[in-house]
């Protein structure tokens, strides 16, 4: 008797049908797995930043880092959040990105992932601070003592851009530019009310769409899509992560931040104690 050598060409028409539907089985549940990982990693970034800036108040009377435009000194300048991380990455603007900074979800262009909240700066620029003295200010500044510090934003996911930080000064220095793309220092400034900032209503009426430019909501949701999500990169349709005051990080989804119907805040995440009344 002769030894068969091999497959046939049914058999291998037969097996390579059973690893194609094998892998059609499995390849939704490793994408599924894969963007959790991410979403964690993302929230384990934010965690380590938010104990960063609680280190830094601790060190200068509850104040968190500057964020004066005019100057160019950012919470991301390493002489800020730099001395209170482990690794941090230098860059040839006088910040750190990179590392922590990066969410490993995004583009892989990315080295600034996330922005403070203006409200919980130590210091900002004249022009901020006079209109904080405005009676339609859109909020106050706070310190790591405020009270509801659970609910208090102070790092949040955004979108990042190429000619950062140029939207959001005039006339940069030639050399303030990380390689790569970065979100801005600091978001929460416009638009004008609390849900508006988490998109709401940016292009009128309650229509869940972010837009970029000044009066935008500069907050990002498509990081952390699930695999049926259906949206533009500029929709206001997904998850992010949000640092707290209080040092705790969670994940929302756009409709746990907004109350879509009303088009008012949840509250759950707030930018300064004004909100409820600005809102």
């Amino acid at each position: 008797m002769r030894r068969r050598a091999g497959f046939t060409l049914i058999e291998l028409i037969v097996v390579i049908g059973i690893v194609t539907i094998l892998i059609g089985l499995l390849l939704p549940s490793m994408l599924t797995a894969r963007r959790t990982a991410q979403t964690t990693q993302c929230g384990s970034n934010l965690r380590q930043l938010a104990q960063a800036l609680t280190m830094y108040a601790g060190d200068n009377k509850g104040f968190y880092p500057p964020n004066v435009g005019s100057m160019y000194i950012f919470w991301t300048s390493k002489g800020c959040i730099g001395k209170y991380l482990k690794n941090p990455i230098p860059t040839t603007d006088d910040t750190v990105a990179g590392g922590v900074m990066r969410c490993p979800a995004d583009v892989p262009e990315a080295v600034r992932c996330y922005s403070m909240n203006i409200f919980a700066s130590g210091m900002v620029s004249k022009y901020v601070e006079a209109s904080l003295k405005d009676p339609q200010a859109p909020g106050r500044l706070w310190k790591s003592n405020v009270s509801g510090g659970s609910n208090m934003i102070l790092l949040i996911e955004s979108f990042a851009t190429e000619d950062w930080p140029t939207n959001d000064q005039p006339n940069p220095p030639a050399d303030w530019k990380p390689t790569g793309i970065a979100s801005p220092a600091v978001v929460g400034w416009l638009p004008a009310r609390p849900a508006e900032r988490f998109g709401y209503g940016v292009s009128g009426g309650p229509v869940v769409k972010e837009q970029f430019g000044a009066q935008a909501a500069q907050v990002c949701y498509y990081r952390h899509r699930t695999g049926k999500a259906t949206a533009g990169l500029g929709d206001a349709v997904g998850k992010l992560n949000i640092a707290f005051a209080d040092g705790h990080v969670q994940t929302f989804a756009h409709d746990e931040l907004v109350d879509w119907g009303t088009g008012k805040s949840t509250y759950v995440a707030m930018w300064s104690p004004m909100d409820r009344q600005i809102d």
